[in-house]
């Protein structure tokens, strides 16, 4: 910082920054109120605005402690250079508050600094708020440690002679312990690991070899191997072991082998690939059986010569196939709900493969927000956004030699919206309020109103019939 000049935040704003009268004023109002700040936090508390350079800052107000302050002078007017600012910078760059970034005060103090950004009328960062503290203290204490870390070398010594002390260590965060000598041979085992070595291989720990056991050629191969967890089965129970070194005076003089018994947790884990199992063999055999029905549907309709009743059949067989589909969904991956933005896009791509004439040209989109639905609403929304497509595509798009259809999915809390547009002829959207003749919207809105307690509409704009579909997406408790 360069040598302070006596000035008012008024004078160093119009000399140095580049602010309005407006935000000068916010800035005085604030700067009113760091004693205020600073006796409360017991920190030192500065208010700084960017220079006219745009990169650093210079500091406009400092309110001090009255117990202590981090500095000797007034450093009100001097200049913070981002390069020896990085919290201050970083803030006016981002406009996001920056915590606990560590420094180094004029007086050579460590101190950490936390930055927020201040915003005028117009929402732009125009000051940012710091507080400084010193954590010399904090300092000392990680050197401690570090010094502590450092001695860990001779503590372990003490460690390889728990078993002729006599000393018992009681349970180790819930694991059994053995501590292994340079040779692999067991010198202690606590009593979960002790009572589970006799179990399994007939004999007292200490006149073991655990390295030997549990198959490693040496000490070295043990640490490698089990450096990070490895899972060993005895009949019935699994247990995770894992190996950690001990050193004594730079050398590794044997290791401590810790294990945790996951019995229960496998357990759960092979119900719950069961049942996940279970449950996609349902929705492959339903998908199975709803494409046996289509073929028994699509049987009887070529024995009828009416086109009036072959088409009922087609819109019938479109139905059960979206339901088919959403099964097929299922049955394909393990988990027990569905990306509606992946259904949407799935259902439009295969209506538009049905439905397409030949020579016309569909476009088609689908965006959005990634909703993910349980099974209880996936099923009735795939019966909706095939009636809507399915309307598009016969009705709306019809015969014209190209077209367009959009799907837009948004969510506002646990409100989920769905739009879909078509560029086709228009639609009238009083029809909601006579559903006589229409199947398809009468299916969608009972769909809709009934099943997920939802609102349906129809708009025309812009050249598009738009179709908008609200509803509550069911949360846990109620799919559960």
């Amino acid at each position: 910082m360069e040598e302070a000049i006596c000035l008012s935040l008024q004078e160093l704003c119009r000399q140095h920054t580049r602010l309005g009268a407006d935000d000068i004023c916010f800035l005085e109002e604030l700067a009113g109120q760091l004693p205020f700040v600073a006796e409360l936090t017991n920190n030192d508390i500065f208010i700084d605005a960017l220079t006219d350079n745009c990169v650093d800052a210079i500091v406009l107000a400092w309110a001090r402690p009255r117990s202590r302050s981090l500095y000797g002078h007034s450093v009100v007017g001097e200049i913070a250079y981002a390069t020896r600012e990085p919290a201050v910078y970083q803030c006016f760059s981002t406009g996001e508050m920056v915590r606990n970034v560590r420094g180094v005060s004029q007086e050579g103090v460590p101190i950490d600094q936390t930055v927020v950004p201040l915003r005028g009328a117009s929402g732009q960062v125009v000051g940012v708020l710091i507080m400084e503290r010193d954590i010399t203290y904090e300092i000392r204490q990680e050197e401690r440690v570090e010094f502590l870390s450092e001695t860990a070398e001779r503590l372990s010594s003490t460690l390889m002679s728990l078993s002729m002390t006599g000393f018992t260590w009681e349970e180790w965060l819930g694991n059994g312990i053995f501590v292994l000598d340079k040779k692999g041979g067991i010198t202690y085992a606590n009593k979960n690991a002790a009572r589970l070595y006799r179990q399994y291989y007939g004999k007292e720990p200490l006149s073991g070899d655990l390295m030997s056991d549990l198959n490693f050629a040496s000490l070295g191969d043990l640490l490698g191997g089990l450096g990070n967890p490895r899972q060993y089965d005895f009949d019935d129970k699994s247990y995770l072991f894992q190996a950690h070194p001990l050193v004594t005076y730079g050398e590794v003089s044997g290791c401590v082998v810790s294990l945790q018994d996951v019995t229960e947790l496998r357990r759960k884990e092979r119900q719950l690939n069961a049942q996940t199992a279970i449950i996609r063999e349902i929705h492959h055999r339903v998908k199975n059986n709803l494409q046996n029905v289509v073929a028994l549907l699509r049987l009887q309709m070529r024995r009828s010569e009416s086109a009036l009743v072959q088409t009922e059949f087609d819109a019938c067989i479109n139905r059960i196939l979206s339901i088919a589909r959403v099964h097929d969904v299922f049955a394909s991956q393990s988990w027990d709900s569905i990306d509606l933005l992946e259904l949407a896009d799935y259902m439009l791509s295969k209506l538009i493969d049905t439905f397409v004439l030949p020579g016309q040209r569909i476009k088609k989109s689908v965006q959005g927000k990634s909703v993910r639905l349980p099974a209880s609403q996936a099923v009735p929304m795939s019966l909706v956004l095939n009636e809507l497509i399915t309307n598009s595509l016969k009705h709306g798009i019809k015969a014209a030699p190209a077209g367009e259809i959009s799907i837009l999915i948004e969510q506002s809390g646990s409100t989920v919206h769905i739009l879909v547009a078509d560029s086709g002829r228009s639609f009238d959207p009083a029809v909601l309020g006579n559903l006589d003749g229409h199947l398809g919207l009468y299916i969608v809105n009972l769909l809709i109103c009934e099943q997920l307690e939802g609102k349906l509409s129809l708009e025309r704009g812009g050249g598009s019939t738009v179709a908008k579909v609200s509803f509550q997406l069911a949360s846990a408790e109620e799919t559960g």
